[in-house]
């Protein structure tokens, strides 16, 4: 609520430090009932599988916690002057720490339900100095629909638990500084404008116009003779649907029109198929001439191609022409985005958006006493189920979870810090019985740091007979003491005691229920300013102490009140979340409060009396500030439309700690849905979420986890087989099957028009001499030409057809279908399989079809061959590269120019994310 408390308590404040008063712990109030809530959208809404800051921040997740102590005010859930705030802010204090805060982007993978972007802020009149001062204030807003959903358990039908929460993007720019600078990016969930300009990149030609490029008018809905070319960057509006539009606001090519706009020519009759009234079209296979007068000795305008749409008038031989229609095609067209402006707009269908997509930009806030507005991000989260069970669920649903997934490590209050010392090493390590100094709060930290720290602030001890494997780390700054100063040193981690913690256990979250009015938490803090007289103590303390003594305020002062003398200060606030541990611990408070953003006239109005407003003594100031608040509220009109409670009490989640927990979750996929659409673009949105967990899941465990790998293992999956799990085709006419198994090179050693093998010799001479046998018989076929090959036994064995190819890259032989029994049952002794006996397992079930890939990936030694081929081939030779790796997996280049091309697409891409 600082955002609305902010400037109220400008227009009061006399400079002093503010404080809030914390007693004594007391027995706490017997709570009230919350409200009941209103029920979540229907769980239609994809889940959560991309997380992204704000501002793409890419430092570790304690360090973005830690940031926010920089900014100027709005921390979470107290603001700088110690009021109740929903979310947090990023302004002038934190800009100097992030590369840049100006376009914001989306937290999370969901949908965008509402927005309001005004073309010009709204200004409140103060009165400053006896004058009147209009300050603007950003009112733009996106509203975010989300569902996070606990990953599924692998071969569980049960249904995950899942919350609805929503993000919320407060302060946004104004839509003017979009339409007066077209340079600025413009959000994709904004709707498209009429008026559509030709891509610069349009490189169509036309005759009639040599040298020249652009885009083709066509006089029907349909690729065709064009009528003529519109260059790059000209501007057109178009109606309809479809591959190729109308233009609208025309009447037909201007090389046709008079000075008054109607066109000028006449065209013969008999050469026109009547469409419907008086619209006509030019016959099939004949150009009509456009003529200036209405006989066929005149001047030629134009000539129009067969299939032209056309309006004529008059009668007889030589009609006179009055409209073209002219089509462009759409997709050669782009189109500036604009909000509805300066209105509230509540989605009927919401838009899908993506984690790190555009939201807009940081617009500007001016408060009472600021001399200048100043950019100003207001972030929220906020959701209306109820937050005990859903966590209850999820921590049950942990448990389940493979330990893959605990991806913090717990540092428990008292854990040893070692102070470094030069001669550490793994030679060396820090001793347990070393001179420490314990650590005074739980920290979490994150895989990624771990994993991101240097060599030589790791030391990893195996285990021996007379000890137990650890690793240490060296942390410098994370942890801190009981004297309140940040520890530097090493801590040790004892594999398999030392907890390592799945995100979904919500371990260290409170929920809080958070009673206090506005008047409360005003008469509270007037109260620890010194603001109050005797006689209004006398009459608001009562307020006050209901304020101090509850539940959230209670266990504030749990964790930032550090003298433990009943007073909690904002610089006190301000320092406890430098601390990693103690920010932390305050981004797992989950609170229930109404939002701020709900505008109830009598819940200002009661504050009327702490202020000292009143119809004798008018605070004008107070008044403009009411108007504001006002005016700034969006709740009422938005919540109904989008499974909202009316009430506006829901539970608030910190933004930056909900973001840095789940994050880690999605650093954990190697292949992302992206790098998939890239690599096969047709492949349906379903089946993506259906085979990324498996791709993931065996990337990871056969180590195909660099961008090389990661480029080269998509680029041919997507060329051999679309990531569909098949079985290898053998059904095949006489012609292609010699083609394909005759020859000993399948590319350059048959000739197709003499249906024979040239340089090479017949490898497979029953495929000549008994065609009838084998063509269009996949089991005779497979029994024959990999008859003892890999492994399998004669063809009378038929194993040949039994071990044929399957999966998303054919796994081939018997050999091969041993061995991957062997390497699966190793890696997953909790799911033993026997590939021998089962091989079609691989085609029935999607997560062996996928393993069976990489398993073929890892037995080729295809990872060591990469890089053996690129350490030779590097950059000036990459289609060769690639074809190095190409004859690896299928024994020659068919399809090489598109392997290649994918394989530098998803280079670019997954090296781009990377870099991010």
């Amino acid at each position: 609520m600082a955002n609305l408390f902010s400037n109220l308590f400008d227009l009061f404040s006399a400079g002093r430090p503010a404080t809030i008063y914390v007693p004594e712990p007391s027995p706490p109030r017997t709570p009230q009932s919350p409200p009941v809530e209103s029920a979540a959208p229907a769980q239609t809404l994809p889940p959560v599988k991309n997380w992204s800051h704000p501002f793409k921040d890419k430092s570790n997740p304690l360090l973005q916690l830690t940031q926010l102590a920089k900014a100027a005010a709005g921390y979470y859930p107290l603001g700088r002057n110690g009021l109740w705030h929903g979310g947090v802010h990023f302004d002038s204090g934190t800009a100097g720490t992030l590369e840049q805060q100006s376009s914001v982007h989306c937290l999370a993978d969901g949908e965008v339900v509402a927005y309001r972007i005004d073309e010009h802020s709204p200004t409140t009149t103060y009165f400053v100095d006896e004058l009147c001062v209009q300050k603007p204030f950003s009112r733009n807003f996106v509203l975010v629909r989300h569902r996070l959903e606990a990953p599924k358990i692998e071969g569980s039908t049960d249904v995950p638990p899942s919350l609805i929460f929503y993000s919320l993007y407060m302060h946004l720019q104004d839509w003017a500084v979009y339409r007066d600078d077209v340079s600025v990016p413009r959000p994709a969930f904004w709707s498209d404008s009429e008026t559509r300009r030709v891509k610069a990149t349009a490189r169509e030609v036309h005759t009639r116009f040599p040298g020249e490029r652009g885009v083709r008018v066509y006089g029907q809905p349909r690729s065709a003779d064009a009528l003529l070319l519109l260059p790059p960057g000209a501007q057109v509006t178009v109606s309809g649907e479809g591959e190729y539009r109308k233009l609208k606001n025309t009447n037909g090519p201007d090389i046709l029109k008079n000075a008054d706009g109607s066109l000028r020519g006449y065209i013969s009759f008999e050469h026109l198929e009547l469409i419907a009234g008086d619209e006509y079209r030019v016959e099939v296979n004949f150009t009509l001439n456009v003529r200036a007068e209405a006989n066929a000795h005149s001047q030629r305008l134009m000539q129009l191609p067969d299939g032209t749409e056309v309006v004529v008038s008059g009668e007889g031989t030589f009609r006179k022409l009055e409209w073209v229609n002219q089509y462009v095609h759409f997709g050669s067209l782009e189109g500036d985005r604009e909000p509805m402006a300066d209105r509230i707009v509540v989605l009927d269908q919401p838009i899908a958006i993506k984690a790190g997509d555009l939201i807009g930009h940081v617009g500007e806030y001016q408060g009472n006493r600021s001399e200048h507005p100043e950019k100003k991000l207001h972030l929220e989260v906020f959701s209306a189920d109820r937050m005990a069970p859903f966590i209850e669920a999820s921590r049950a649903w942990a448990q389940r979870l493979p330990a893959t997934g605990n991806t913090w490590l717990k540092l428990a209050k008292g854990t040893a810090v070692v102070a470094h010392q030069e001669r550490f090493s793994a030679q060396h390590p820090p001793s347990p019985s070393a001179v420490s100094t314990p650590c005074d709060a739980d920290l979490w930290v994150p895989k990624s740091l771990i994993d991101g720290l240097s060599a030589e602030n790791k030391i990893v001890i195996t285990a021996m007979a007379e000890r137990k494997a650890c690793n240490w780390y060296q942390l410098d700054g994370l942890l801190h003491g009981a004297n309140g100063k940040l520890l530097e040193g090493w801590v040790r981690e004892e594999v398999g005691v030392t907890p390592w913690v799945n995100p979904w256990s919500w371990e260290g979250y409170d929920v809080i229920f958070n009673y206090d009015s506005p008047r409360q938490t005003l008469a509270s803090f007037f109260r620890a300013v010194g603001r109050f007289s005797e006689e209004q103590l006398e009459r608001q303390g009562r307020l006050a102490d209901l304020s101090d003594t509850g539940p959230m305020k209670s266990r504030l002062y749990d964790i930032i009140d550090r003298d433990r003398n009943g007073h909690i200060t904002a610089e006190e606030l301000n320092d406890a979340m430098k601390f990693p541990a103690h920010v932390q611990s305050l981004s797992q408070l989950i609170i229930h409060y109404e939002s701020e953003w709900r505008y109830e006239p009598h819940k200002w109005d009661a504050l009327d009396e702490v202020i000292g407003h009143s119809g004798s003594t008018p605070l004008l100031n107070w008044l403009a500030e009411k108007e504001r608040i006002k005016e700034i509220s969006w709740w009422n009109e938005v919540a109904p439309g989008v499974g909202l409670p009316a009430h506006g009490q829901v539970y608030h989640l910190h933004p930056v700690g909900l973001l840095s927990r789940f994050v880690e979750d999605s650093k954990l996929q190697l292949i992302t849905f992206a790098m998939l659409k890239k690599a096969k673009p047709s492949i349906a949105d379903s089946y993506c979420d259906a085979i990324l967990p498996y791709l993931n899941k065996y990337a990871a465990l056969y180590e195909v986890n660099t961008p090389l790998r990661i480029s080269h293992f998509l680029a041919q999956v997507g060329h051999e087989s679309g990531f569909k799990v098949r079985e290898e085709n053998l059904n095949y006419t006489p012609v292609r099957m010699r083609k394909i198994f005759g020859c000993r090179n399948n590319e350059s050693g048959y000739d197709d028009s003499r249906d024979e093998c040239i340089s090479f010799p017949r490898l497979r001479p029953k495929l000549w001499s008994e065609p009838s046998t084998y063509a269009n018989n996949p089991i005779n076929l497979g029994s024959y030409v990999y008859a003892n090959r890999n492994g399998n036994g004669d063809e009378a064995s038929r194993e040949g057809y039994k071990y044929r190819g399957r999966g998303i890259i054919q796994l081939t032989g018997k050999n091969n279908y041993r061995e991957y029994s062997r390497i699966h049952n190793q890696k997953d002794p909790s799911d033993p399989r026997d590939f021998l006996d089962s091989p079609d397992l691989i085609v029935s079930d999607l997560k062996y079809g996928v393993e069976s890939a990489f398993v073929w990936w890892s037995m080729s030694g295809m990872n060591d061959w990469i890089a053996r081929s690129y350490a030779v081939r590097a950059e000036a030779e990459i289609v060769e590269h690639v074809a190095d790796v190409s004859r690896r997996v299928n024994g020659g280049a068919i399809g090489l120019k598109e392997r290649v091309r994918l394989f530098n697409e998803l280079r670019r891409m997954i090296e781009l994310e990377s870099s991010l």
